[in-house]
């Protein structure tokens, strides 16, 4: 099975999972903090995937890594007619991914907007104050 190719069936299933909370994206680091470039992920099914993260929005799929160590990158991605041009909503973006939108940040533990930069800890004021605040749980 190593051998066969990722289907296209296969990854749209993948990407459904993680929009629906299915499959749980845990990232390698913190994506805001990643700012611009590829953001690794490890999947609650073992998969990984990794997502090139454009001044902190979602830009398109790297690559994608099965539990069994089947491998499909960037250059095969885009030529798949659905997961080429797969492209998640803002939410999704944000509530399953991490990754705010374009030049934004967001708290970690409540998802509002805030002023930051890639070297702060990504928590709003209300959030710093409030230590039994609300938790998205975005991740």
């Amino acid at each position: 099975m190593m051998n066969t190719p990722i289907s296209e069936q296969e990854i749209l299933d993948f990407l459904t999972g993680i929009e629906e909370g299915k499959i749980i994206l845990i990232p390698k680091h913190e994506p805001q903090h990643i700012y611009a470039g590829n953001v690794s992920y490890r999947a609650s099914n073992n998969w990984t995937i990794v997502i090139f993260n454009d001044a902190n929005e979602w830009d398109y799929i790297d690559c994608i890594k099965t539990d069994n160590g089947r491998k499909i990158d960037f250059n095969q991605i885009e030529l798949l007619p659905v997961v080429g041009k797969y492209y998640p909503s803002a939410e999704v973006s944000w509530t399953r991914y991490g990754i705010p939108g374009y030049c934004k940040f967001r708290c970690t533990k409540c998802g509002s907007l805030i002023q930051a930069s890639k070297e702060s800890i990504y928590i709003c004021q209300q959030c710093e104050r409030s230590p039994s605040s609300r938790n998205l749980n975005i991740l």
